[in-house]
């Protein structure tokens, strides 16, 4: 083992006296999968050199639950630093069996005053390492409690709509480090101000001001669009009235993103900093995902508000029958409270129907040399089934299919969260077995109720005619080559996401020849029974699809949809039903 710890420390820069002398100086200790390495109420002293094995760092949520926030592997290193005001709650287990080197800050101290130039350089880029993952590791933690923060917020008042939009300013002006942000909402010609955080002067809430486009908010809302401008003092020409604002109330760097529900701006979010600094991707992307959670609160508002307008015309409307017929009292009074509970209900469902469709793609994207399908049917009002096309360039789109185990409002909520983490994580050059690795993790920080999802995500590259994928538990693809002949690929491995720390997962390859087809679907479509129990099966999918050759990508998964009706006959449909279909012809051109 000293072998290897001086070996590894020479890779890190060190002479080889140099290595020796910091392997006597340090413990090495061997520690198995899942014990704690370095807990929360000591990690200001110690800095860890993994020599093999993996290690990740994790917090504890308000629940108690693991969250993960980072992992590292052979050859990095770790430790702890007391950062601003986030408490010390990080804590570094061992995910597999690790050899490690243990060094002390005082032990270092001693070593830094006797090393050489070079040496020290290398002790320096070690703890400025450390340091780093520090400050990423409370910006995690920052990041993952203002959304479970807004997340509550949202859950617990629906309709309060001022100390909602207020936790969402705070937590964007915070974690954006911006001096101040402020949420917007688009009322008639006007944008007004309904929510604001920090000291800075700016309108009082419920002020208005006309859309134009000679302010920058405005504009954001008017062309759909962020509007990134890195000093607005110095816009003139572009922005007027933002200018002159600037200049009088010394803001330069702002960021503004619309509030966005069915392809309309209903309002904006805004960050304003004092000094010129840009704005990272990361915090882009943040503050987009705060809009995100601010137009939803908006519009469960708008949509509660005109709930309880409809109730009140009908209380009024109860009480004029009452002064008509004073014997119908009781009779008219329990169908008003029947009238509510219905109205409500009915709203929840609307609501939740229209999320879930706004969330699913609106469009299917168009590729050179394939034709494309997609539908969902859901068994309720929402379902859990979802599909996603999410393009990457260079001619390549990821898609995705998938199941939450369980039906209405819950699997629809459920299946929300899981699309949102898929989104956020599908990348240029990013397999799908890690995108499908990343997910399972977010979903475990935020499972507490037991649900897991089963998805199927690929790679349909273009140029090279291949489909890569990865499936976690979910039915395997079906393939027609262009001879008509069906199959279905491969079993391989992959598990369900949502239940174990560590999913099992692996990768196919698939190769679409000229005229070959490849059909999706979930098991609302194979597990459809009669009014003899039977099940659709695969057999009936197969036996669909081999009674349609030679024909559309579009042709064959609509009469997938209506074989399996015909198959339940008039039984109510059980589970929500999904398909995805793509069919490879290059004389296909995307316009």
């Amino acid at each position: 083992m000293a072998k290897k710890t001086e070996t590894m420390l020479a890779e890190l820069g060190f002479t080889e006296e140099e290595s020796r002398i910091i392997d006597k100086t340090g413990i090495t200790r061997s520690s198995p999968a899942g014990t704690v390495v370095l807990g929360n109420s000591y990690t200001s002293e110690m800095i860890f050199i993994i020599l093999e094995g993996k290690v990740t760092a994790f917090t504890l949520d308000s629940d108690g639950n693991e969250a993960l926030l980072a992992q590292y592997g052979t050859g990095e290193y770790f430790g702890g630093f007391e950062f601003g005001d986030i408490p010390l709650t990080t804590s570094f287990k061992a995910l597999e069996p690790c050899n490690l080197l243990e060094l002390r800050m005082s032990d270092l101290k001693v070593l830094l005053s006797q090393s050489s130039k070079s040496a020290k350089q290398v002790f320096e880029n070690i703890l400025s390492g450390v340091e780093n993952q520090a400050h990423k590791l409370a910006e995690a933690i920052q990041q993952k409690r203002a959304i479970t923060e807004i997340l509550r917020a949202i859950s617990d008042s629906p309709s309060d709509l001022s100390s909602l939009l207020g936790i969402v300013a705070e937590n964007a002006a915070r974690l954006c480090d911006a001096k101040d942000a402020a949420i917007l909402q688009v009322e008639d010609d006007s944008l007004i101000m309904v929510a604001k955080f920090g000291p800075t002067q700016m309108w009082p809430i419920g002020a208005k001001k006309r859309l134009s486009r000679d302010w920058v908010t405005a504009r954001s809302v008017i062309d759909c669009k962020p509007i990134h401008v890195l000093d607005l003092q110095a816009e003139e020409a572009d922005y007027p009235d933002g200018a002159l604002s600037a200049r009088k109330y010394g803001h330069r760097t702002v960021l503004v993103v619309p509030l966005m529900r069915e392809g309309v701006a209903i309002g904006a979010i805004l960050i304003r900093r004092f000094e010129i600094n840009p704005v990272t991707q990361k915090q882009r992307e943040l503050l987009m995902a705060f809009a995100d959670q601010a137009s939803i609160a908006i519009e469960n508002v708008r949509l509660f508000n005109e709930i309880n307008e409809k109730s009140r015309k009908l209380k009024e409307q109860s009480v004029e029958l009452a002064q008509w017929n004073e014997k119908l009292e009781y009779r008219v009074a329990e169908q008003v409270s029947q009238l509510e509970q219905f109205a409500k209900l009915e709203h929840e469902l609307k609501l939740a129907s229209d999320i879930q469709k706004s969330m699913l793609p609106r469009c299917i994207p168009q590729l050179d040399g394939y034709e494309l399908y997609a539908n969902m049917i859901p068994a309720k009002s929402v379902g859990g089934d979802f599909y996603e096309f999410i393009p990457l360039g260079n001619d390549s789109l990821a898609i995705a299919i998938g199941d939450v185990a369980d039906k209405g409002i819950p699997a629809a909520l459920f299946m929300a969260m899981v699309r949102s983490f898929l989104r956020a994580e599908v990348r240029p050059k990013v397999s799908p077995k890690k995108v499908l690795e990343a997910v399972n993790s977010h979903l475990l920080e935020l499972n507490d109720k037991g649900i897991f999802v089963t998805i199927l995500l690929g790679i349909l590259n273009g140029p090279n005619n291949q489909f890569i994928y990865s499936r976690a538990g979910h039915e395997l693809p079906i393939l027609i080559d262009y001879k008509g002949s069906v199959k279905q690929l491969y079993k391989g491995e992959g598990q369900a996401l949502g239940i174990f720390d560590v999913v099992t997962l692996d990768e196919q390859i698939v190769d679409l020849s000229d005229n070959c087809m490849m059909v999706l679907y979930t098991d609302g479509i194979s597990d459809a029974i009669n009014q003899k129990n039977k099940m659709f099966g695969l057999q009936g999918i197969l036996r669909t699809i081999c009674q349609m050759p030679n024909q559309s990508v579009t042709q064959v998964c609509d009469e997938l949809f209506n074989a399996v009706t015909a198959h339940q006959s008039h039984l109510p449909q059980f589970d929500d039903m999904t398909v995805v279909g793509v069919i490879a012809n290059k004389g296909i051109t995307a316009h």
